[in-house]
């Protein structure tokens, strides 16, 4: 089945459908940005949908050119490349209380492990994730949220007002 097919299935978004429940996670702290990133990929790895060598690929990606993965404030994308270890498209999220510091003026609240199978498949997740996190109050509601089901809802919501007005 084509990705396109699971998108146009059931009006939800490509992102609300490969962000299960269970690959959302809320936490109060964590002592590194590290840490957040092992946890935040765990139910992937979990899920055999990465190895576990993606996870330390990401971490080495971000100690090697920087914090490139903050892409907005409050919230960071880590991911690696699709040969470094991921088996299937996949996407997981850790919602944190407390935020974790990339760099002393990056505070991060939100992880959004993206695994990518090759160079063109996840561009429409990412494009969801655009509508998500194209304004900070939707943001901040995120980051509020004290149940996986609650920020599924609001993702959801965010990704289907567009296609709904």
């Amino acid at each position: 089945m084509e990705w396109e097919d699971i998108f146009m299935k059931g009006g939800l978004s490509l992102l609300t459908k490969l962000l299960t429940k269970d690959c959302i996670q809320l936490a109060n702290f964590v002592r590194s940005w590290q840490e957040a990133i092992h946890l935040a990929a765990s139910p992937l790895v979990q899920q055999h949908k990465i190895e576990q060598h993606y996870v330390e690929a990401m971490i080495r990606s971000i100690e090697h050119y920087g914090p490139y993965v903050v892409i907005t404030p409050k919230v960071a994308i880590p991911h690696a490349r699709p040969s470094d270890g991921v088996l299937e498209l996949a996407i997981s999220l850790l919602r944190l209380q407390k935020p974790v510091f990339f760099s002393p003026n990056q505070p991060v609240y939100l992880l959004i492990v993206l695994a990518a199978i090759d160079n063109a498949s996840h561009l429409q997740v990412l494009a969801d994730l655009a509508l998500v996190l194209q304004e900070p109050d939707q943001i901040d509601d995120l980051i509020a949220c004290q149940h996986a089901d609650m920020i599924w809802e609001k993702i959801k919501q965010y990704t289907t007002k567009e296609s709904t007005e």
